[in-house]
């Protein structure tokens, strides 16, 4: 049984996120003893054209921004009483679920085969989660 569960999603797409959070709590069977680490990443645009034009501040300033307006939102997700720990991370999104779940200690990572709903195959992000990790990776479509 997972007791420790890393949970990868994508705050913007609610529908998704709803999907692999109601797949976690069947998993799970909504033990009281589990938690839930729901984690969203935001990408730096360090090595883009854009980034130019930004301020340095930019990335930092996104980043409190979104956290306090997604914070609340993983709470809605789960039932009362879950214990659910929400982690905004900046970074390239696998290398930050990996260090995140070497952090946490996870029993298991869970997350979508691809943020596209159409996408056939996976991520290229799933793909490096997956080969990088030494934790239990559950990926869903």
């Amino acid at each position: 049984m997972y007791n420790k569960l890393l949970i990868a999603i994508d705050l913007s797409d609610l529908k998704s996120a709803k999907y692999v959070v109601d797949t976690c709590l069947k998993m799970t069977g909504q033990d009281p003893n589990t938690v839930y680490r729901v984690v969203t990443i935001i990408e730096p645009v360090d090595d883009s054209f854009i980034s130019a034009f930004y301020r340095k501040i930019f990335d930092k300033s996104v980043v409190k921004k979104l956290i306090k307006r997604y914070m609340n939102l993983p709470n809605l997700l789960f039932p009362e009483g879950a214990k659910v720990q929400h982690i905004v991370a900046h970074g390239t999104i696998y290398e930050e679920i990996n260090r995140i779940a070497q952090e946490k200690s996870v029993d298991l990572i869970v997350m979508l085969a691809s943020s596209k709903p159409e996408a056939k195959g996976l991520s290229s992000n799933t793909v490096k989660v997956a080969r990088n990790t030494d934790k239990p990776v559950l990926i869903l479509r």
